[in-house]
């Protein structure tokens, strides 16, 4: 079984997806049980190095990563709010710091949890879907 990034990394490498180059920088959120668990934190950055973009690393990045507060679903448990809320703070700072122009991850549990939070702290940084940036690049 592979991870998306996975198959998207073999494939580009193999030259079966031919991607454009994005003049952009980025910041990648490792998701947890992708980078952690799963141990795909290199494929998405050989995904990243192929769309030519500058990808600028968050503290504790790839294998370290800090979770955004939503990992294994929890961003549909309400009663955890609080604590995801506070857990997103310290990934918002995160983003920050990078000062990347696009933030971008492989995990539709982080995308929920990033645009959650987005709203509600009214932060002006959107989370995109590597495989939708790969997608709109393709020749």
């Amino acid at each position: 079984m592979l991870h998306i990034t996975e198959f998207l990394a073999r494939n580009v490498a193999a030259g079966r997806i031919r991607v454009k180059k994005l003049a952009a920088s980025v910041a990648f959120h490792d998701p947890c049980q992708v980078s952690r668990r799963g141990g795909a934190t290199q494929a998405p950055r050989e995904v990243l190095r192929a769309l030519g973009v500058e990808l600028r690393e968050m503290p504790q990045g790839g294998d370290a990563n800090w979770c955004c507060g939503g990992g294994g679903g929890v961003v549909t448990l309400h009663r955890a709010d609080e604590h995801r809320r506070r857990a997103f703070i310290i990934k918002m700072n995160q983003v920050e710091a990078t000062g990347a122009e696009k933030l971008v991850s492989s995990c539709a549990n982080c995308r929920l949890t990033f645009d959650d939070n987005q709203a509600h702290y009214k932060w002006d940084k959107k989370m995109e879907s590597l495989l939708e940036l790969v997608a709109a690049s393709l020749y």
